[in-house]
C-alpha cells in the first residue's frame, strides 16, 4: 500500500496506486511506502508499522529525523525537483546585486558576462545554474562538490578544494545540501578570500554558511554583496525578518521562495517527479537520490 500526505495531481495516480485522501490510522500501519514532506515524519513513522520506503517531496532532508528509521528502511529525497525554478531565482538574485536593482542610491554595477563564477554542490541546481552561466553570460564555471552533473563546468574541485579556489571567483553560488560536511562550510576563514567586489548568492541552506561570519565580510569589504534566499533556523522557523543582515547596504534577500512555496505549477511538478520515483522503484527495484544516512547521523 502507498499513501501519500499530499492531495497529487492526477498523473500521479495514473503512475502508482497511491491512496492521498482520508488517509486512516490503519493505512498509515499498513503502509509500506510513504510520500510525505520532512516536518511530517516525525508524526507519521511511530506509527507505520510495515513502511520500507519513504520518499520526500523535499529536495533536502537535513530536518527529517534520522533517529526513527529502522534497518531496513529506505528514505529517497525529491533532489532536482526544483533545479530549474531555483536556478532561475539565483541569477535574480545576482542580477539585483550586480545592477543595483531596487537600491535607492547610484551604485556600483558589476559585469557578469566573461566574468568566473563558482558554484558550490554540482547537482540539479547546481548544474542548472552552471548552463544558464555558460550559455546565457559567457562566464567561466569553476565547480566545487562531491560529485558532478552536466557538462558545463570549465574546472571540477572536491569540497577540500574550496579555499584554494574562492578567491578566483567574481560570482559564488552556494546550492550545497546541509549535512555534517558542510555545515558551516562557508566561515570567516573561507569567506576572508573572496574578492573585494564578488557576489555571494545562497539558495541551498542557510547552516552551510555561518552567519555571524558573512556579516563580518560584508562589512569589512563593502564592495562584496550577498543575496539569499534562506535563513538561520531556529526552533525550524527561518530568521527571515530578524536577521541582522538586513542592517546592511550590501545584502539582500527572498523569504525562501525559490521552489515551490510561490509557485503552483513549480509544485505540481515536484509531486509527479517523486511519483516517478515511486514507480521506478516499484518497477526497477530501486529509485534515484537514494538518501546516505551516514552523511546525516
Amino acid at each position: 500500500m502507498i499513501i501519500s500526505t499530499v492531495k497529487l495531481p492526477e498523473e500521479c495516480k495514473r503512475l502508482i496506486p497511491v491512496k492521498d485522501e482520508g488517509i486512516t490510522e490503519d493505512d498509515i500501519k499498513n503502509a509500506e511506502i510513504i510520500m510525505l514532506w520532512p516536518s511530517q515524519a516525525r508524526e507519521i513513522l511511530p506509527k507505520a508499522e510495515k513502511v520500507k520506503i519513504i520518499q520526500t517531496f523535499s529536495a533536502g532532508v537535513d530536518d527529517f529525523p534520522f533517529e526513527l528509521l529502522k534497518k531496513n528502511q529506505m528514505l529517497y529525497s525529491n533532489a532536482g525537483a526544483y533545479s530549474i525554478s531555483v536556478a532561475e531565482h539565483a541569477f535574480a538574485l545576482i542580477l539585483a546585486l550586480a545592477k543595483g536593482v531596487g537600491v535607492k542610491k547610484r551604485v556600483e554595477t558589476y559585469p557578469l558576462n566573461n566574468s568566473t563564477i563558482l558554484i558550490l554542490g554540482a547537482g540539479g541546481i547546481g548544474s542548472e545554474i552552471a548552463k544558464i552561466a555558460k550559455l546565457g553570460f559567457n562566464m567561466y564555471v569553476l565547480g566545487v562538490s562531491r560529485s558532478f552533473k552536466g557538462t558545463h563546468y570549465d574546472e571540477k574541485y572536491s569540497l577540500k578544494d574550496l579555499e584554494k579556489v574562492i578567491g578566483r571567483a567574481d560570482v559564488i553560488v552556494d546550492t550545497l545540501p546541509l549535512n555534517k560536511e558542510t555545515r558551516g562550510i562557508l566561515n570567516y576563514s573561507v569567506l576572508s578570500k573572496v574578492r573585494e567586489k564578488c557576489i555571494i548568492v545562497n539558495v541551498g541552506r542557510a547552516e552551510t554558511i555561518v552567519e555571524d561570519d558573512i556579516y563580518k565580510v560584508l562589512k569589512e569589504k563593502p564592495g562584496v554583496r550577498f543575496g539569499t534566499d534562506v535563513f538561520w533556523r531556529t526552533d525550524g522557523k527561518e530568521n527571515f525578518s530578524t536577521s541582522k543582515l538586513w542592517e546592511l547596504e550590501n545584502f539582500i534577500g527572498t523569504p525562501h521562495i525559490a521552489g515551490a512555496t510561490a509557485n503552483e505549477r513549480v509544485l505540481i511538478n515536484a509531486l509527479i517527479q517523486a511519483c516517478k520515483n515511486v514507480y521506478r522503484i516499484l518497477n526497477e527495484g530501486e529509485g534515484e537520490n537514494k538518501v546516505k544516512i551516514e552523511d546525516y547521523i
